[in-house]
Formats: structure tokens, C-alpha cells, sequence
């Protein structure tokens, strides 16, 4: 992982591929991405019972990242898939 101060400067870099642009992402969207129950909880009693309820916000939360690209956001077809998951008590 590497951080860069702005999108010109990642540009700048010479080890930059454009075809990697898609997992572009800010890092205050990176700390709320990593900020939520599915992390932050990990030492509570009952964090596997719980697991698919916090799996399911973490993934909700990919929608709401700012400036974000491609990499961090789910197609149609996989967040089916997870839902059925869920429905059939996969997951």
C-alpha cells in the first residue's frame, strides 16, 4: 500500500499503471471503511455469532465510500450472491 499526498502526485510516481486506477481511494474513506463493527469488535464475546450481521454493514458500507474507485465498490451479481448467502444461512 502506498500513500500519496493527492491523485497528481500518484500520477507523478513512475511506478503509476493506469489500469490499476480502480483501488484508488481517499484515506479518510479508507478509516471509515476500517472503522466499523466488523474490525472494531473483534475482541467482543460474541463477535462470530454476530460476524454476518457486521460482514453485512461492512459491506453496506462500501456504497457510501467517497472517492472511492472501482476496486472498493460491488457489482450487482456479487451482492446478490451475499444476499442469498444470508437468506440460505451461509453466511
Amino acid at each position: 500500500m502506498n500513500f500519496f499526498r493527492s491523485e497528481e502526485h500518484l500520477r507523478n510516481w513512475e511506478g503509476f499503471q493506469e489500469k490499476k486506477t480502480g483501488g484508488i481511494i481517499a484515506l479518510r474513506s479508507l478509516m471509515k471503511f476500517f472503522s466499523g463493527p466488523y474490525f472494531t469488535n473483534r475482541r467482543q464475546p460474541d463477535y462470530v455469532s454476530q460476524m454476518g450481521e457486521y460482514l453485512f454493514a461492512m459491506l453496506g458500507s462500501l456504497d457510501t465510500l467517497e472517492n472511492a474507485g472501482s476496486y472498493w465498490r460491488m457489482a450487482g451479481y456479487e451482492k446478490l450472491g451475499f444476499s442469498l448467502g444470508r437468506k440460505l444461512g451461509l453466511v
